[in-house]
């Protein structure tokens, strides 16, 4: 087996850990594990939200995998297993939002490989299988942050465009509008046509609530199945929505395994990490700001990549 890992905080300038955590345990678990960056910036001990969340999961899922628990155990009882430990890590701490992360978890089964994920980090399967969840409300901030990015660059610099259109779409179009970076007319008519170009004029009153509110009120969201913005992710509530992956596969179809966050905008054709690099350069060159190509609810700035980003890549399997 070749082992080949690249983890790299979105803090161009280094010395700042970001929310991404990578497990390697060779005849055990690989896993990648994507703390949701906190949008209201909070620290605990020193350590972001996110990568707590992150780390918190990380310990719980390599604990469970050592004692040779995890093979044989529900899907769902291994999330339960992770959601008790966020819960009882970061219940007491009282925040405002609750940490969470994403986990995608390949374990060694002796005869099979077990693929497990909650959230939108990934796998890739023998260079061509991927296996993968995406959220709607991803693509709901999306689409508002490109809207407003290109409104706003009319009219002041890319790096402060930047700037500005993160905020609006991380604190709300509310707070947006109470800055005067845009009016009440333009946050309309971006709201309207969000929820036109998702396909969710069904939901309008949803979508709208949300955007006003921004990805600082995404929380509330989570692990609901009775909303069209729900997602499931690890926040210390049990996730409801069954959108895990859980794959078993015999070790002689597997010849290798890619686990990645999404802080790669594109997927290179190569197993490798180098690969993978040169295809996220590739995207910061041809869509640094990520409104076109690579759309996303974040861009680049010349302090921050647009996320953190992690890959494993197993070959010779």
């Amino acid at each position: 087996m070749r082992i080949e890992v690249q983890s790299v905080s979105k803090y161009r300038r280094g010395g700042q850990p970001g929310d991404d955590v990578v497990v390697v345990l060779p005849g055990v678990m690989f896993g990648v594990f994507d703390g949701a960056t906190d949008p209201l910036g909070t620290v605990i001990d020193g350590i972001g939200a996110g990568r707590l969340a992150a780390l918190t999961v990380a310990a719980a899922m390599a604990s469970l995998a050592l004692s040779g628990r995890a093979a044989p155990m529900a899907g769902i009882e291994i999330v339960a297993h992770l959601t008790d430990a966020l819960a009882q890590r970061c219940a007491p701490l009282g925040l405002e939002i609750p940490p969470s992360t994403t986990a995608a978890v390949a374990l060694d089964c002796g005869k099979n490989w077990r693929f497990l994920s909650v959230g939108d980090s990934g796998f890739r399967l023998n260079g061509k299988e991927l296996y993968i969840n995406t959220k709607i409300i991803d693509a709901v901030s999306t689409a508002a942050r490109v809207a407003v990015f290109k409104d706003l660059a009319k009219r002041m610099d890319l790096e402060h465009t930047e700037r500005a259109a993160r905020r609006a779409v991380l604190l709300g179009f509310d707070v947006a509008v109470a800055d005067g970076m845009v009016t009440a007319q333009s946050a309309d008519r971006i709201i309207g046509e969000t929820i036109q170009t998702t396909g969710l004029p069904d939901h309008a009153k949803a979508v709208r609530l949300f955007l006003k509110g921004g990805i600082k009120t995404q929380f509330h969201y989570a692990n609901r199945a009775d909303h069209v913005l729900g997602f499931d992710s690890l926040n210390g509530t049990l996730p409801t929505r069954n959108e895990r992956i859980d794959a078993i596969r015999s070790k002689p179809e597997i010849s290798s395994i890619e686990i990645f966050s999404d802080g790669y905008p594109q997927i290179p054709e190569e197993i490798s990490a180098r690969a993978w690099e040169e295809a996220f350069y590739q995207a910061e060159l041809n869509d640094p700001h990520k409104t076109g190509d690579f759309a996303s609810v974040k861009g680049s700035t010349g302090e921050e990549f647009f996320d953190d980003r992690t890959v494993i890549a197993l070959t010779d399997l």
